[in-house]
Parts: structure tokens; C-alpha cells; sequence
């Protein structure tokens, strides 16, 4: 019976010596190999994202050598997925790479730290797209892509010891393009053991499926917005042609051609310009096309101003009155050059310029030239 105790002491013995010995390897291998694998710094920067922590997403992706590769590669593939741009202006702009690339490079450092700690891109605000600084950051999200992005899977990880590097494949979902896609992520291996990401390899591939997604909405966009502004012009045109023969028929001294005058400009003209507006605030905008809409509408708003102000100067009289409505008829004009401008960039067209507007006196002496004609 005592031997049988002894043995089976014996037995217990080796047994917890053989577990902790296991749990030691396991530990050591842990430790002193997985530790040291790229698979473990990829799954370090996952967990990056999920606790939000900046120092070990630091710690296992080379922020420099990852914006040095791919800032290059961003501006040359914005560049090159610019559908208007011609041959000619592409080898121009790509003269420019090298300035933008530093600013660039700080801006997506800026907006990465940002995303791995609060886990949402920055939103810029409607005045601060508008203020055409070099490089709005909104607008630089937007054409990359990395708003719209949503994490899949890793696909596989490779490494070739002899080299010293190792290759990713980070499946994502993009939902702009609608469609998944595998980053290749080039990971290099340190002094210090530790493996870290210094390149995504495949970036053009990306910026062209994403250049190509955002095409197919903007003509969209394109072409309904080119429908109503048609449409509207047409109207506006023969509402300046009503204008004109009431001028030509009577004169701004005439109590009577000075309301028919206010009820157009009222009725017809204030109108138009409020229907083209709420039609135009009905489509959905692409990012690509934020600035042209707000131009629409802003354009919209001082057209509408315009009308308003040359209808109580028909009952005022006061020069201050359509002083300040051909103010913002001018202000308008201006602005539809700069929307015109941008739309023939967006569609690569040669399209003419509107013209300039006429003022309350030159539309006064046209029409007196007009009857004057007549009386002849």
C-alpha cells in the first residue's frame, strides 16, 4: 500500500512537472519566438485599434518610413486618376509631387494618430472646405477613400527570413466602390526583433478603384444637376426677355411699367431662382462635387437677393436700394465663372463662360435703344 502511494506520488510528481514545463515552453516560445513574428505585429496593430492605443500602433507600423513610401505614391496616383487633366498637365503636376508630399505626409500623421485614438476621421466643416486651403483635409480623405473603409480580415502573412521582410494581405471593405480589397503590406524586421509595417505596396491600385467609383457618381451627379440648371436658364432667359420688352414698352418713371416691372421680378424671377434651388438641394451630392453645389446654391441665394432688392426699388426708388441688388447680381456672376470653371474641370469640357450681367441702367438704355429702333 505504501509503495502503491509512493508511485503514485511519483506519478503526480511528474505530471505537474511536465505541465509547468509545458507552460514554460509554452511561455518561452511565447515570449522569445511569437513575440518576434510578423503575424504578432499584426495582430498588436489590431489590437491598436480596438484599445485606441497610440503608442503601441507606433510601436509595431514605421509612421515615417509608411509616409515616406506612400505620400509619393498618393499625390502620383491622385494625379494620375484625375480624369480631365490632360497628358501635357499631368507631367506638369507631377513636377510638384515633392512639395506636396511633406505636408501631406504631416496631415495623414496628424489624421491617423486621430483615428487610432478616438476611432473617427476628423469632419470639416462647410466654411473650412470653402477656404481653398492647399490641402483640405476633407477633401483629401474623401478622394483616398479611408473614410469609407471597414476592416475584414487578414488574409495571410508571409515572411521571408533570409530577407528580413514580410508581406500582408489586409482585406478591407471599401464602401464607396462597393467592392473588398487586399492591402499589401510590406513589414520589415529590426534591430530589436520587432517586425513593423514600412509600406503599403498596392496604394495606386487602390486610389484607381476608388478614383473610378467616385467617377460613376459624380456623372450622376453631372448629369441631373446640368438637367435643372439647363432647364432653369432657359426659363431665366425668357424672364430677362420680359424685362426688356416692358422697359422698351413704357419706362421706369411709369407707375404702371414700374409694377409690372416688381410683380415680374416677384413672380417669375425671385421664383425661378427659389425652384432651382430647392431642386438642386433635393440631389444627393458626391464629395467630389461639394464645392460646385455650394457654389449653386450660394449663386441661387444671390440671385434670389437680387430680384428681391430690384423689386423694392420699384417701390422705394432709392438709389441705395438697386445699388446694393446690383451688387449681388455682380457677386453672383463671379460665382458662376468659378462654378463653370470647376464644372468644365470635373467633365473636361470647353465650355463658354455666362455672361456678364447687365445692370438696372444698361438694361434701361437697351431698351430705349430698342424702341427707339422701333420708332425708326
Amino acid at each position: 500500500m505504501a509503495v502503491f502511494s509512493r508511485q503514485r506520488r511519483i506519478r503526480l510528481f511528474l505530471a505537474i512537472f511536465l505541465l509547468l514545463s509545458a507552460a514554460l515552453g509554452c511561455g518561452a516560445w511565447y515570449f522569445f519566438h511569437y513575440t518576434k513574428t510578423p503575424e504578432y505585429a499584426i495582430q498588436k496593430i489590431q489590437d491598436s485599434f480596438e484599445k485606441h492605443d497610440w503608442q503601441m500602433f507606433q510601436k509595431y507600423v514605421d509612421m515615417d518610413a509608411l509616409l515616406d513610401s506612400s505620400s509619393e505614391t498618393l499625390i502620383q496616383a491622385l494625379i494620375d486618376t484625375d480624369r480631365p487633366m490632360s497628358g501635357d498637365a499631368k507631367a506638369a503636376m507631377s513636377g510638384f509631387v515633392q512639395m506636396f508630399k511633406a505636408p501631406l505626409a504631416l496631415t495623414l500623421r496628424g489624421e491617423v494618430q486621430r483615428y487610432v485614438e478616438n476611432g473617427e476621421w476628423t469632419e470639416t466643416s462647410a466654411d473650412a472646405a470653402d477656404a481653398k486651403e492647399p490641402l483640405n483635409l476633407d477633401a483629401v480623405l474623401t478622394r483616398l477613400g479611408l473614410k469609407a473603409i471597414h476592416f475584414r480580415k487578414i488574409d495571410y502573412v508571409a515572411a521571408d527570413k533570409t530577407a528580413g521582410t514580410a508581406r500582408a494581405g489586409v482585406r478591407i471593405y471599401q464602401a464607396d466602390a462597393g467592392e473588398e480589397f487586399v492591402f499589401e503590406m510590406k513589414l520589415t524586421q529590426g534591430a530589436d526583433k520587432v517586425w513593423r509595417v514600412t509600406e503599403i505596396q498596392n496604394l495606386h491600385e487602390f486610389i484607381a478603384m476608388i478614383a473610378k467609383a467616385h467617377d460613376a457618381v459624380l456623372e450622376s451627379y453631372i448629369e441631373k444637376s446640368r438637367a435643372i440648371m439647363e432647364g432653369h436658364g432657359k426659363n431665366v432667359q425668357e424672364i430677362e426677355q420680359e424685362v426688356s420688352s416692358t422697359l422698351q414698352r413704357g419706362s421706369l418713371g411709369s407707375e404702371e411699367t414700374r409694377k409690372a416691372l416688381k410683380n415680374i421680378m416677384l413672380d417669375k424671377m425671385a421664383a425661378d431662382w427659389m425652384a432651382r434651388k430647392e431642386e438642386l438641394s433635393a440631389l444627393a451630392v458626391p464629395p467630389m462635387a461639394e464645392t460646385l453645389h455650394r457654389l449653386r446654391l450660394r449663386i441661387c441665394d444671390l440671385r434670389i437677393a437680387y430680384a428681391l432688392g430690384y423689386a423694392a426699388w420699384m417701390d422705394d426708388k432709392k438709389a441705395t436700394t438697386i445699388r446694393d441688388a446690383e451688387t449681388k447680381l455682380k457677386q453672383a456672376t463671379t460665382l458662376e465663372h468659378e462654378a463653370a470653371a470647376i464644372a468644365r474641370h470635373m467633365t473636361g469640357e470647353q465650355a463658354s463662360a455666362p455672361p456678364l450681367p447687365r445692370t438696372s441702367q444698361e438694361q434701361s438704355e437697351e431698351a430705349k435703344a430698342g424702341s427707339a429702333e422701333e420708332k425708326k
